[in-house]
């Protein structure tokens, strides 16, 4: 294939497949800023600008390296090149290699017509020194886009992974002194995504290059991208096996920054690109070193619509940066590296671990939490029994380690299967982008912590338990989490619930055909992420108990029943509205299928991911299912009698909203008092009339009754888990992170 052919594969793969990374991160995430109250500057202060090469920027931000050679690949680089003039960035073009190749594609490069101050790099590959190309090539490239400096990209995984690739690396590295002595301009080093270790670094130093981009893993994977293009099943295979291949960019970024000072040139450029998304990833990067910092994909996306949509793609990326360092404390770019700035969360938590990880029990200690609070007469928080003493706080570390490790690989896991699938179409999955937390109401991206993920957690120490790997259970848990939200945005239309997570919801924002829509397409993805199961599995199937050959039959079969379940539990729950007469047992039953079936469905799933025979599958479902019912009747109690200052809700809030918990229902059914609390009901409850009901339901023993419902739960949760594990289960992790989720007072 021609190098313009590749080019225009790369472009459309980029934007039509899903190219990222599943579990190795840009390793950004490890790192906050520490928030100043009083940050003692005015926000029209903050100055964002640096110098690089001489040309001041308004930002330190790159358009990376992305295009060129083709009448497509011309459109979108004038496009991003009317932006970065208009905001005065710097911008790289693609390899030139085709421009090199055929004259006629040159224009396609040729930027500096509509970018005549910016400050502008042109880009050729290194291995091309191997295959005869010269300085006067380099030179060349330079002069077709009026360029500032050269990049001269490495990607050794990539070129042997093409059909077409190129192999020769050996004796690069005095070739590549050649140019930096002669070509005349600044050379850049620069991965395409792979990260730049410390010998590589120092050779590059040594060898007279003028900055390095580390682009670090965690964004595109272009290993997986050469699988899009591979013409065979073992190219194919191949390619796929180096999908989490790479240095993250944090990480390549600090060994790179340590070279530099060893090799004595402390004042080297570094660049930082490589799975960069947001106004805060690239302050992070600044603060960790980075002189300049590149984005391409998000840029790439905007370059098919407009030169518009670029420029307020760049508008709001320098705005969240400025508000970073404002709300760091920050009046430039030299003040966001001083000590104390930018922190890694590991020294924020007592663990060590970082704060994504940690129990949502913000006023709860860890040494609370390893004590019971058993006993009718002390029951305010309707905890069950735990664990305790030192156990508790080892079970407690250890969950923390479990969630820090496999938190953002589930995140990941489901960004890729809610990927955009065409430019076309982007609306629509950034709105369930939004729904799991990772944009904002404008459908940009946001760096949040986006939920507790418990449910895919479970799935995924359900696998560990049994003996499995937990990657192989991704799919599954991806798949469970997925499911789960889907619920979320039709529950919501169908409660008529206007915020969730303090947020607006979907159909409050964009209508209900559209949150409908969005529902019903998480719901089919949910099983797309079950499907990908099959990458993760050898060449002779998905993962599984050996010689069962129904695995994957019975995988599927799991699932399908838990969103049964869900959609029964959802059809009684509704039914219920419209009900005066609602029974204990029949509320038991709707929270079976609402809330327990995708709790127990997640650890049977997990365990079925993990090789475990029928027995075991089959009891941690049972714990599973037990988990469930006490952790929906733990928010019952919660939400009549939590505290608002850590609920967030007013107390009884649940009886205001006229809702039928389990309390409640329980209450309703008391021979001598439950005429006066139905007599109550039936008129509306009012906040003035909220007191009266919730005495009447004290004099009841609905709480405690309740919380006695919870334990029960929880013992026979414990049983299952023993009977399944066949030993002693108090350490579990999935036992430790039950409790945690029965403790909780919010």
């Amino acid at each position: 294939m021609s190098t313009a052919g590749r080019k225009d594969d790369h472009i459309r793969i980029n934007l039509e497949e899903d190219v990222g990374f599943r579990q190795l991160t840009t390793g950004l995430e490890h790192y906050q800023f520490i928030h100043q109250a009083l940050p003692e500057i005015d926000l029209k202060a903050v100055d964002a600008s640096v110098v690089i090469f001489g040309k001041r920027l308004c930002a330190p931000i790159l358009v990376s390296s992305m295009t060129g050679g083709t009448a497509q690949a011309g459109l979108f680089n004038r496009r991003l090149a009317e932006a970065v003039q208009a905001k005065r960035l710097a911008m790289g073009v693609g390899s030139q290699r085709a421009a090199l190749e055929n004259s006629e594609t040159e224009a396609s490069f040729f930027v500096r017509k509509y970018a005549p101050d910016a400050l502008i790099f042109a880009n050729l590959g290194a291995v091309q020194l191997n295959y005869g190309y010269t300085v006067d090539q380099c030179r060349r490239a330079v002069e077709i886009v009026e360029a500032d400096a050269l990049i001269l990209h490495l990607n050794p995984l990539q070129e042997v992974l093409q059909p077409e690739g190129d192999s020769r690396w050996y004796g690069l590295l005095s070739r590549i002194g050649e140019v930096c002595a002669q070509v005349g301009v600044p050379v850049i080093a620069k991965e395409v995504g792979w990260g730049i270790s410390k010998q590589a670094a120092r050779g590059l130093i040594d060898a007279g290059i003028s900055a390095i981009d580390v682009a670090g893993a965690g964004g595109t994977s272009w290993s997986e991208v050469e699988k899009h293009r591979a013409p065979t099943d073992r190219q194919r295979r191949l390619a796929a096996a180096f999908r989490e291949w790479g240095l993250p960019t944090a990480k390549s970024l600090e060994l790179v920054r340590a070279t530099r000072q060893e090799a004595g040139r402390p004042d080297l450029p570094l660049i930082a690109s490589g799975g960069i998304r947001s106004g805060q990833d690239v302050a992070k990067a600044a603060a960790l070193g980075a002189d300049l910092v590149g984005l391409a994909a998000p840029f790439l996306r905007k370059a098919v619509e407009s030169a518009e949509a670029v420029a307020e793609e760049i508008d709001l990326l320098v705005d969240e940066l400025r508000i970073a360092m404002f709300a760091s404390g920050s009046r430039n770019v030299d003040e966001l590296r001083r000590p104390g700035v930018l922190v890694s969360k590991t020294s924020l938590t007592p663990s060590g671990m970082p704060l994504s990880s940690q129990p949502d029990q913000s006023d709860q200690t860890r040494s609370e939490r390893g004590h019971s609070r058993d006993g009718p007469n002390n029951i305010s928080d309707g905890q069950v029994p735990a664990i305790s003493g030192v156990a508790a706080e080892s079970n407690a570390n250890a969950i923390d380690e479990f969630a820090s490790l496999w938190l953002p690989r589930i995140e990941n896991e489901m960004r890729a299967v809610l990927a955009t699938r065409h430019p076309l179409l982007a609306y629509h999955y950034e709105m369930m982008h939004y729904h799991m937390g990772w944009a904002d109401e404008s459908l940009r991206p946001i760096a949040q912590a986006a939920g507790k993920r418990i449910r895919p957690l479970l799935c995924l120490m359900s696998c560990a338990a049994v003996g499995g790997d937990p990657t192989c259970a991704l799919p599954a848990a991806a798949a469970v989490e997925i499911l789960h939200n889907f619920s979320l945005v039709h529950d919501d239309i169908q409660d008529g619930d206007e915020t969730r997570r303090h947020r607006p919801t979907l159909w409050a924002l964009w209508g209900v055909p559209q949150a409908i829509n969005v529902g019903d397409g998480m719901f089919s993805l949910a099983y797309a992420a079950l499907v990908r199961a099959k990458e993760y599995s050898s060449p002779d199937g998905m993962p599984g108990p050996a010689g069962d050959s129904n695995w994957a039959h019975n995988a599927f079969e799991r699932f399908t029943e838990i969103c049964i379940c869900l959609t029964e539990g959802q059809h009684l729950d509704l039914s219920f509205e419209e009900r005066e007469n609602v029974t204990v047992a029949e509320y038991l039953r709707m929270i079976e299928g609402k809330t327990a079936a995708l709790i127990a469905g997640s650890l049977a799933l997990g365990a079925q991911f993990g090789g475990a025979g029928l027995r075991k599958s089959e009891c941690l479902y049972q714990f599973g299912h037990d988990i469930g019912m006490a952790f929906q009747i733990q928010d019952d109690i919660l939400g009549i009698w939590g505290d608002p200052e850590v609920t967030g809700k007013p107390a009884g809030n649940d009886i205001l909203r006229r809702k039928k918990s389990l309390p409640l229902l329980y209450g309703l059914e008391h021979p001598k008092l439950g005429d006066s609390i139905r007599s109550l009901w039936t008129r509306g409850i009012g906040e003035e009339e909220l007191p009266d009901v919730i005495a009447l339901l004290d004099r009841t023993d609905a709480k405690i009754w309740s919380v006695d419902k919870v334990r029960h739960y929880h013992s026979q949760a414990r049983q299952a888990l023993k009977e399944g594990m066949d030993e002693e289960s108090d350490g579990s992790l999935l036992l430790g992170l039950a409790n945690q989720l029965l403790q909780r007072k919010s």
